[in-house]
C-alpha cells in the first residue's frame, strides 16, 4: 500500500494502520502535539508515541502548549514535553488526542505532513492522513496496536505511558468503554513492565490540597434540574486564586457529579482567568454529551465531552450551555416518553 496516493479531500482523507506504519518507517523528524490541558491519555498516548518514535532511531519532539503540572511528572520522559515549538521544520506533525486543530492552541499552525491519531466521535477529521477510531478506549490503544505494527519493543516506559493512558480514559476501567481489548491490552502492558499500583496511585491518590478545597465549593453549589435528571456546578476564577491555581483544578469531579441516582448528565463550568467559560459534560448513556458540546463549540465521545465558549462573558456563556444541556435531556425525555414533575 502506498499511503501518499491518496486523492480524497483532506477532510476524508482516512488511513489504515498499516498504511499509517508505513508513513512513519519512512520519514524521520517527527512532532507530536496535543491538546491543551491534557489528561493521562492525552499525555500517557503522546510519550508512549515519543518513545517508540526514539526507539526506531527517528528524530522526535513533544509539543503542548499548557505547562504540565506536578501530577504528571511521574510519567516516563515527561520532562521532554515542550510548552515552546520549536523552530525548526518537521517532516510529520502528528496530533495527538486532538478532535481539531485548534485543540493544539488558538494559533498552533503545522509543518509538514499531517497525522491525526483519534477516537473521539467528534474528531474534525482536519489532517492530511486520519486515523480514527472510535471503538478505542483511548489514544493510547491506538497506539499500542500502531507500535506493534511497526514492530517496536513495548519497554517498560512505553507499557507505563499507554497503561496511564488506557487507565483514565476507561476511568480505571469502570466507564461503558472498558472492552474485553481494553483489558486484553492493559494485561500486556502489565506484563511488559507497567506498574498498576504505582500508575493508580499517582493519578488518583496523589492530590494538592487545593483540589479538596476547589471540590469542596463546586459540592455546596450542586443545582439539580429537570427531576433531577440534571446536575451542574460552577467554579469561578476566584476559587482557583484562593485555592492554589489551575493545577488544583478537581481531577474527575464532573465524572463523579452524575453518580447521583437519577442524574443522567452532569455539567461542571470554570469560569477561566481570561473571564470565558470551558465546560465538561458527562453521561450515563441516555443523553448523547457530544451533540451538547458541539452546540456549544465543543466536542468528544457520547457520554464524555468538553467545550469552550470564548467570545463572551462567562454569565452570558453559562446561560447558553445551560439551555443545550436542558434541551438535550428534554429531547431525551421526549422520545422516551418521560414525563416531567
Amino acid at each position: 500500500m502506498n499511503p501518499t496516493t491518496t486523492v480524497a479531500p483532506r477532510s476524508q482523507r482516512s488511513i489504515s494502520l498499516e498504511g499509517l506504519a508505513e508513513i512513519l518507517r519512512e520519514r524521520n523528524n517527527y512532532l507530536i502535539v496535543s491538546h491543551m490541558r491534557p489528561d493521562g491519555d492525552c499525555l500517557g498516548s503522546t510519550m508512549g508515541l515519543y518513545h517508540g518514535l526514539v526507539k526506531l532511531g527517528k528524530k522526535v519532539a513533544a509539543y503542548n502548549a499548557t505547562p504540565l503540572v506536578d501530577k504528571w511528572s511521574f510519567i516516563p520522559g515527561v520532562k521532554n514535553v515542550l510548552n515552546e515549538l520549536p523552530g525548526a521544520p518537521f517532516d510529520i506533525t502528528i496530533f495527538v488526542d486532538c478532535g481539531g486543530v485548534s485543540r493544539v492552541s488558538d494559533d498552533f499552525s503545522p509543518t509538514g505532513t499531517t497525522i491525526n491519531i483519534d477516537h473521539h466521535l467528534t474528531n474534525d477529521r482536519f489532517a492530511d492522513y486520519n486515523y480514527i477510531d472510535i471503538d478505542a478506549c483511548a489514544v493510547g490503544e491506538q497506539i499500542f496496536d500502531l507500535l506493534k505494527m511497526l514492530d517496536v519493543p513495548i519497554t517498560a516506559e512505553i507499557a507505563s505511558c499507554l497503561y496511564l493512558s488506557i487507565l483514565t480514559d476507561t476511568g480505571g476501567f469502570r466507564y461503558s468503554n472498558t472492552s474485553s481489548e481494553a483489558l486484553r491490552v492493559a494485561g500486556e502492558l502489565v506484563a511488559a513492565g507497567a506498574a498498576p499500583g504505582v500508575i493508580s496511585q499517582a493519578v488518583y491518590e496523589t492530590r494538592e490540597k487545593g483540589e479538596f478545597m476547589l471540590t469542596a465549593r463546586a459540592l455546596s453549589r450542586l443545582r439539580y434540574e429537570m427531576d433531577d435528571a440534571i446536575v451542574w456546578s460552577e467554579l469561578f476564577w476566584k476559587d482557583y486564586e484562593e485555592c492554589g491555581g489551575i493545577e488544583s483544578e478537581p481531577e474527575g469531579l464532573v465524572s463523579e457529579m452524575r453518580g447521583v441516582r437519577g442524574v443522567e448528565v452532569s455539567c461542571l463550568l470554570h469560569e477561566t482567568d481570561e473571564g470565558w467559560l470551558r465546560v465538561g459534560f458527562r453521561g450515563k448513556g441516555q443523553v448523547d454529551c457530544s451533540a451538547i458540546a458541539q452546540a456549544c463549540g465543543g466536542g468528544g465521545h457520547f457520554n464524555a465531552s468538553g467545550a469552550a465558549i470564548k467570545n463572551m462573558k462567562y454569565a452570558e456563556a453559562k446561560e447558553i450551555v445551560l439551555a443545550e444541556v436542558r434541551k438535550g435531556v428534554q429531547a431525551w425525555k421526549t422520545q422516551a416518553g418521560v414525563k416531567i414533575q
